[in-house]
């Protein structure tokens, strides 16, 4: 059976039908009034005569960092100690001003339970309401209703609202929520700038620590082999060898002009012993500069390992030095601080709510709503009475 009838089969319908016809009649005006006709009423009624005006007072401010574009060979190895940059220096002072810890910082210098429950406020905008509790939280969740941070992506401003029920307030707020903001980019100015220090102090403490070792090891090193220089003692050595070997040639030389002049004269077997006792030294020498473990050469060997070794420390130690200035010094070139591009201003006249917006709004949704739950009873209606035949 279709819903719509015409006027003769209405005439023609009996009693009971009638008596349903009405009943439908009712339900459907019963659906209308609590869908639609209750909350609009209420929205024209709540925001045309009871809603509270607010007063916004907006302020736009950028985080900026006076970043350096050469880095020099010590800064790149200072940069490990790191300084965040100033994009994400802008999430964190955004997230700070919507924290519970700058509510907390707020409250040490502004009425801020005052500010968010004035007097003549309606019951409904007012933050502590008669079957809500009067604690911390609800006052936070009452902030985060009337304060709002947020950052433009094309442009990288961030925008501060803030709006309460007088326009005095909502300025207050709005300057003291900048100053607090300059405040934590301070912190993390000195936090970073500590960091830095801290960890170019560690630096020369380990350099100062590898210098010091350096000395003890080679000095350990001279006081085992009972010399202070290692290579001044080869100089010695050297010149044995060499007047050895002068020596070897001169008698050799000796040996042939005596065999030539008198083959077999007692001399040249002398000669031969000079000989063979002068080689027989010349191995022992050599023996000494590179020879078995005790070796000259093996000593030079782990001498210039030592002084390697102490070379680098020393240098290290010069570079750690100069780490700490370099690490104030970065950490002031990369400092961040928040520019204040559009100061907080004090409202002539209210802007929130958006009456006409939100009443409009209210309208639209219920007619909507109205429209498609009419639609699903009047389709199990006419279902039913389809399976009633």
């Amino acid at each position: 059976m279709s819903s719509l009838t015409t006027f003769q089969d209405t005439r023609h319908q009996t009693p009971a039908h009638r008596t349903k016809t009405r009943r439908r009649v009712t339900i459907g005006q019963m659906i209308f009034l609590v869908i639609a006709v209750i909350p609009i009423t209420w929205s024209i009624l709540y925001y045309g005569l009871i809603a509270s005006n607010r007063y916004l007072s907006e302020s736009r401010f950028l985080v900026r960092s006076a970043k350096t574009q050469n880095v020099s060979g010590l800064s790149s190895i200072l940069q490990t100690f790191g300084i965040s940059n100033a994009s994400d220096d802008s999430y964190a002072v955004q997230s700070y001003i919507l924290s519970r810890d700058a509510l907390h910082d707020l409250m040490k210098t502004l009425p801020m339970e005052t500010f968010l429950n004035r007097e003549g406020v309606d019951p409904i905008s007012t933050c502590y309401k008669p079957w809500s509790s009067h604690d911390f939280e609800t006052l936070y969740q009452c902030y985060l209703d009337r304060v709002d941070a947020t950052r433009e992506e094309t442009t990288g401003i961030s925008v501060l609202a803030v709006q309460l029920y007088r326009p005095e307030d909502s300025k207050l707020v709005a300057d003291r929520l900048l100053e607090l903001g300059e405040q934590l980019a301070n912190r993390m100015n000195k936090r970073a700038e500590n960091d830095a220090v801290a960890s170019a102090k560690a630096f020369l403490q380990q350099a100062e620590a590898r210098v010091v070792e350096a000395n003890q090891n080679l000095t350990a090193f001279r006081n085992q082999q009972n010399f202070l220089d290692v290579k001044g003692q080869a100089t010695p050595a050297a010149t044995v060898m060499t007047a050895l070997a002068s020596e070897i040639a001169k008698t050799r030389a000796e040996i042939d002009q005596q065999t030539r002049l008198s083959p077999s004269g007692p001399r040249i077997e002398s000669l031969k012993t000079k000989v063979k006792v002068l080689e027989d030294q010349m191995k022992i020498e050599q023996s000494k500069l590179t020879g078995g473990k005790d070796a000259l050469s093996n000593q030079i060997s782990g001498y210039e390992d030592l002084m390697l070794r102490k070379t680098i420390a020393d240098q290290t130690l010069e570079i750690a030095s100069k780490a700490i200035d370099q690490a104030r010094l970065d950490a002031k070139r990369q400092r961040i601080y928040i520019e204040t591009i559009v100061k907080p201003n004090l409202a002539d006249d209210s802007t929130r709510p958006k009456r006409l917006r939100m009443i409009v709004s209210v309208i639209v949704v219920s007619l909507m709503l109205f429209a498609v739950v009419w639609m699903v009873v009047v389709g199990g209606r006419e279902h039913l009475n389809h399976n009633a035949e």
